[in-house]
């Protein structure tokens, strides 16, 4: 009887202890790994000889991982790698930006926010509320389509008929969007202050 207890007890602790769920599965958490090795999955252009130069400033290795146009009224920015790792830019620069995801729906690439594009995703201040106050606080669904050139990020305005003043913000949105992909994850190597 007793044998059966030595072996038992810890065979039923180590039963009781093993959880199945899927609690280490989300990763919104982690950190970015140092550097994304870059994985082209379209054909890339031919080097033109002026990248042939060396550049006299440290570039990152990501650098033509995206693309950004901007005609002042609606910026066109895709991101030039594989739709999952797309995904993640996206969800990451969204909670660097402080913008509130409401909803996120992976099958379908779409993700569901809240945004003000007066704060511009940090906490207001008193002064915005007077003197910065052009667009109400919206929400937008951004989403991820594959075409050609990569993953195209789009942003749309959820209920423009609940608008108090009927401004569209979804072009500031895909330009913080930018600027945040652009300065945190790709360039976030160089932004860094100088150690000595």
């Amino acid at each position: 009887m007793s044998k059966h207890l030595i072996i038992g007890l810890p065979m039923l602790l180590l039963l009781g202890c093993a959880d199945t769920s899927d609690r280490y599965r989300d990763t919104h958490q982690l950190e970015l790994p140092p550097e994304l090795p870059i994985e082209h999955t379209h054909a890339q252009p031919a080097v033109a000889p002026d990248d042939l130069q060396p550049k006299a400033a440290k570039t990152s290795p990501l650098e033509n991982l995206m693309d950004f146009k901007d005609d002042g009224e609606k910026p066109l920015l895709t991101l030039k790698t594989r739709p999952d790792r797309a995904w993640e830019m996206v969800v990451v620069a969204l909670k660097i930006s402080n913008i509130e995801v409401l909803d996120k729906n992976r099958e379908e690439n779409r993700i569901q926010v809240r945004f003000d594009p007066d704060t511009g995703g940090r906490e207001p201040r008193v002064l915005d509320v007077f003197f910065n106050d052009d667009y109400a606080e919206a929400e937008y669904t951004i989403s991820l389509k594959e075409d050609i050139t990569g993953m195209a990020v789009n942003a749309v305005l959820g209920k423009p008929d609940k608008l108090e003043y009927g401004e569209d913000g979804s072009a500031h949105l895909l330009r913080l969007l930018h600027k945040t992909i652009d300065e945190k994850i790709i360039h976030r190597e160089q932004n860094k202050p100088e150690e000595e």
